[in-house]
């Protein structure tokens, strides 16, 4: 199984000089993003990834945190997206940078310039396999999961109300699923603050898992 997760904008802003992890799946993409770095003068001052990285999610999984066994099942099983590297894994070395999928590189978007890498690598990545997304619909929207055997996806409702911004829903589900090692059969176990599975679609190969809280907690 993958586990997809998102890129952040907001990031910290601590110089390092970590270098150690490389991540063979991605090697193919190393070369466009010194690229990048060169034509965004980005500077060689590298975090690893989960660190670097500070929105809701990121903040909200605290990998930093995790038992080493539930780290080495997120790091092996996640790709995640990044408009500097491409793809990328939760530990790989991230400098501090300033851009979107928006940004401008030679007359190109970021998303233009990675389209095709990102849609080629992950279409070999995923085949045949079961891939959990935890990002919108844009960055979902620059991969191809033709090849995949099954995507799940996931919706928040509080009390009656979709969850505007499920960031850290996501991050909450993401630390369920790996801290207990669940199954695609075991989906319906996931429940964390007041959140519960409701109810499981499934449609072809869509499989949408629907989370309800009573809106007592977030």
């Amino acid at each position: 199984m993958f586990y997809v997760l998102p890129s952040s904008k907001k990031q910290s802003k601590m110089k390092g000089s970590y270098q150690d992890y490389k991540d063979e799946r991605f090697a193919s993409l190393y070369p466009k993003a010194k690229e990048l770095m060169r034509c965004f003068d980005v500077k060689e001052e590298f975090l690893p990834l989960f660190l670097r990285y500070k929105n809701k999610f990121w903040d909200s999984l605290e990998y930093w945190v995790l038992p080493p066994a539930v780290q080495a099942r997120i790091k092996e099983r996640s790709v995640v997206l990044s408009p500097l590297l491409g793809l990328a894994s939760v530990e790989s070395p991230m400098p501090a940078y300033s851009l979107d999928w928006k940004s401008i590189c030679q007359g190109k978007t970021l998303r233009e310039y990675w389209k095709e890498d990102i849609k080629k690598l992950s279409r070999e990545l995923f085949e045949g396999k079961t891939v959990f997304l935890f990002v919108g619909k844009q960055e979902e929207s620059l991969l191809d999961l033709s090849t995949a055997s099954q995507i799940v996806v996931f919706e928040y409702y509080k009390a009656q109300q979709k969850v505007k911004n499920p960031l850290p829903h996501r991050a909450y589900t993401l630390r369920y699923i790996a801290e207990r090692d669940l199954s695609l059969d075991e989906l319906s176990k996931i429940n964390f603050y007041d959140y519960k599975v409701e109810k499981i679609e499934s449609s072809g190969k869509k499989i949408k898992v629907l989370l309800r809280s009573e809106g007592r907690y977030i």
